[in-house]
């Protein structure tokens, strides 16, 4: 019997590790080792809406907003290295067009166009 409360709070743990931080609906985008390397490479989301990328592939990766280390240009995210399996969230950003990529691996490229206008997320 004890295996059995052992696997139901193993499961348990697992479902809600990997729960939303919030109770909007996010964007999901994906890191991959092939191009077009984030999945999707273009995606539009409502400002405020949360976007969250997740690493599954054996490698680190970042995504870092175009410009974070220009002086005179907004950060407006950097994850730093996200290990394999991990994610990382933006709770939301205001309108605007922000182009990114991985520090480590520079031929990685995404863009993230968010407006006003609300509309559906666009998930995988």
């Amino acid at each position: 019997m004890k295996w059995v409360t052992a696997i139901s709070f193993t499961v348990l743990a697992g479902i809600v590790s990997n729960w939303p931080t919030s109770g909007a609906p996010y964007t999901q985008i994906l890191m991959e080792d092939g191009s077009p390397y984030y999945v999707p490479v273009a995606a539009t989301v409502a400002s405020g809406s949360p976007i969250r990328w997740d690493n599954p592939t054996p490698t680190h990766h970042t995504v870092t907003h175009n410009g974070c280390a220009e002086e005179g240009h907004p950060c407006l995210f950097d994850s730093g290295p996200v290990p394999p399996g991990a994610q990382f969230t933006v709770p939301g950003l205001p309108a605007g067009q922000y182009r990114y990529h991985c520090r480590i691996h520079p031929i990685m490229r995404g863009v993230l166009t968010v407006s006003d206008t609300p509309s559906a997320p666009s998930q995988l």
